[in-house]
């Protein structure tokens, strides 16, 4: 069953195609990925052992095709490419702007994976206020105390550290906590730049990436594979690019 055949909902769990998933390291709300996890992963995933699915949201929610943005999962994603696999199972999210991407992966985080360190934790709270939580509900531009930003961060800063953090990220957000509580020009520049500049610079930036490591192999076959490979892309690519059919990037139950 596809997403197009499913009832509207905000989740809906599906089997997707990695090479349908953007790697958009805007979204990622860890400093860093651990090779060590995600070597941990990958054996466990060898043993057989079934993870918890990723978290996704559709890059264009009228057509699936277009594929996924990665919110949250990035060590087992990795894992599934290092062991060779081409599908994973995902949650999709839908109806979320991608202001609250990385607050969905920041909420995740804190109940699962790696320890956060401290660096992670200023990105949850820059996460917390790039979505809008830190406002009162209802309340329109009118700012939450430290405190009440602080009980619903759950123990990642204190009160006390939160005006300090706010000034030196949020400065608009710091005064209006310090004069009266009403924002100026509420919102933040995450998600403001258009979407298909951000999807072109990660291809660009893929395509470097590729022929460094390309023309750093010695191996003659290993380099005519990878031929192979680039140019199926490449035909994939332009199938995309004229209205071709090409596979789903949700596979359906029945494939």
């Amino acid at each position: 069953m596809t997403m197009s055949q499913t009832s509207p909902a905000r989740e809906l769990r599906v089997t997707i195609r990695l090479d349908g998933l953007v790697l958009d390291p805007a979204t990622q709300i860890r400093q860093e990925t651990s090779a060590a996890t995600v070597r941990q992963y990958r054996d466990a995933m060898r043993a057989g052992a079934v993870f918890t699915p990723i978290t996704v949201a559709p890059v264009d929610p009228e057509d699936e095709d277009k594929g996924f943005v990665l919110i949250d999962g990035w060590h087992r994603v990795a894992a599934v490419q290092a062991l060779g696999g081409v599908t994973i199972d995902a949650v999709v999210v839908t109806g979320v702007s991608p202001n609250e991407y990385r607050w969905i992966a920041a909420e995740k985080n804190r109940t699962h994976g790696l320890r956060l360190t401290s660096a992670d934790k200023r990105e949850v709270f820059r996460a917390y206020v790039q979505a809008g939580r830190h406002r009162m509900e209802n309340r329109g531009r009118r700012v939450k105390s430290a405190r009440e930003m602080a009980r619903d961060l759950q123990g990642i800063v204190s009160d006390r550290r939160i005006p300090v953090w706010m000034r030196q990220d949020f400065p608009k957000v710091y005064r209006a906590m310090r004069g009266g509580g009403l924002e100026e020009n509420p919102g933040s520049d995450f998600g403001r730049k258009d979407r298909d500049v951000i999807h072109a610079e990660l291809a660009a930036t893929a395509l470097v990436q590729f022929k460094a490591s390309f023309s750093a192999i010695r191996s003659k076959e290993q380099q005519r594979a990878l031929l192979v490979e680039i140019t199926k892309a490449a035909q994939d690519a332009a199938k995309v690019a004229t209205g071709g059919r090409e596979l789903p990037a949700v596979i359906p139950e029945d494939f």
